[in-house]
């Protein structure tokens, strides 16, 4: 397809959030959550959360993410766009136990991000 349908290769997100209009909406917000189950170095080579802060960024809407786990450090984080990441397992270290109580620990980690970002800090 590239070479006899002048086909264009590029990242499944950046079709996406074009087929949204992510790049339009976004300009009306104050904060971007995105969220993957890992944050590691996969991450960082295109998939959805970098894709989606990139594209916040273009609109200089801040962006943190929620997963289930990172590896990623904050200043690998920061260098991708994101501000902050709040992980599951900063609140049950138990990865089994993570996917067990995801709903109720999601709920926690979403008060904490609100907390957060309301007193104004990063996360």
């Amino acid at each position: 397809a590239l070479a006899f349908l002048h086909a264009e290769l590029r990242p499944g997100i950046d079709y996406l959030l074009g087929l949204l209009g992510f790049g339009e909406l976004v300009g009306n917000a104050r904060l971007v959550i995105t969220g993957e189950g890992s944050l590691d170095e996969q991450s960082l080579r295109g998939k959805a959360p970098i894709g989606v802060a990139q594209a916040a960024a273009r609109a200089g809407v801040p962006v943190v993410a929620v997963c289930g786990r990172r590896t990623l450090s904050d200043a690998e984080l920061k260098a991708a766009g994101i501000e902050a990441a709040y992980a599951l397992t900063d609140l049950e270290p138990d990865q089994d136990r993570c996917m067990a109580e995801a709903g109720p620990l999601l709920e926690r980690l979403a008060a904490r991000l609100a907390a957060d970002r309301l007193r104004g800090g990063a996360g």
